[in-house]
């Protein structure tokens, strides 16, 4: 396990005394709480995750989405968690609390629009599972974490967005007509990034360090002291979202490719082409947060 030190530290605590990032959702705490013990069982597990009717629903249209296959249609609460098992019940509580806390519905403002957004955010994180089961790199790797990885990169946007929205709108309108990547116009406005806030939020929540430090590094996986190999993989699978015509906010520059985040990711350009097709049905098949 690596430690965040250094440079990584200062952003810390600019983050934290610039934006108010939200507390963990309660459901997810308790999750945790009751699956630690000796005596969890999926009742236990199924009387939490009820108790925030949010989170149940989207838990529910979660599990009985097209990637889960399952035979028949899960209605139950307990049924779902004793067909998942604690440890991936935990990863789609997670991703059902994100889409609760951060998917309400919005109107679109100038560059923004939440449905894009979540278009975008979904297709990230079906192209770094997709592409990270093809890659040896990602062999110990579980499939849900690189999806979380990728739903949650862009994560920072919506913080900055609902916390300083007047200047968050100026810094995209910036980028708009500059042509300028939005990260960099972002550090000379706030002094920080959303890779940025996206990682401090991970960090807050109490996420794995190598999320949090893909989800900083995101951008520029070059420059990542600790998982190259993961931060290449969401890089790779943020810029293919935009080619694919889903890009997380509207006018904005796409960013560019960062030389080597291919063979840093374990892939090639014809691995990449071959898996399109089915990372597009994959997200067709989804559904979005609302």
């Amino acid at each position: 396990m690596s430690t965040i030190a250094g440079k990584d530290t200062s952003i810390l605590g600019l983050v934290n005394t610039t934006v108010e990032l939200p507390t963990m959702p309660e459901v997810l705490t308790k999750i945790n709480e009751v699956t630690s013990g000796a005596n969890a069982s999926a009742d236990g597990v199924a009387a939490v995750v009820s108790k925030d009717p949010a989170v149940a629903a989207n838990m529910l249209r979660i599990v009985n989405s097209a990637y889960y296959g399952l035979p028949v249609r899960v209605s139950s609460i307990k049924l779902a968690v004793s067909v998942l098992g604690f440890n991936m019940t935990k990863k789609v509580a997670l991703k059902a609390a994100v889409f609760t806390t951060f998917g309400k519905k919005r109107d679109p403002i100038q560059c923004f629009d939440p449905l894009s957004f979540w278009r975008h955010a979904i297709f990230t994180g079906i192209a770094a599972r997709t592409l990270g089961q093809q890659s040896e790199t990602f062999a110990d790797s579980n499939a849900e974490d690189l999806y979380i990885a990728g739903l949650l990169h862009d994560i920072g946007k919506i913080i900055l967005l609902e916390r300083s929205c007047p200047k968050y709108l100026a810094c995209l309108r910036k980028s708009a007509q500059s042509g300028r990547p939005q990260h960099e116009v972002e550090l000379e406005d706030f002094g920080f990034t959303h890779a940025d806030v996206g990682s401090v939020l991970a960090i807050k929540w109490s996420l794995p360090e190598d999320l949090a430090i893909a989800i900083r590094y995101h951008h520029a996986p070059n420059k990542d002291p600790f998982h190259r190999s993961l931060s290449s993989l969401i890089h790779l699978a943020d810029s293919l979202a935009w080619q694919a015509g889903k890009p997380s906010t509207l006018g904005t520059a796409a960013p560019q490719l960062a030389e080597g985040a291919l063979a840093m990711a374990g892939l090639d350009e014809a691995q990449v082409a071959a898996l399109l097709p089915r990372i597009s049905e994959d997200f067709a098949a989804s559904e979005l947060p609302w």
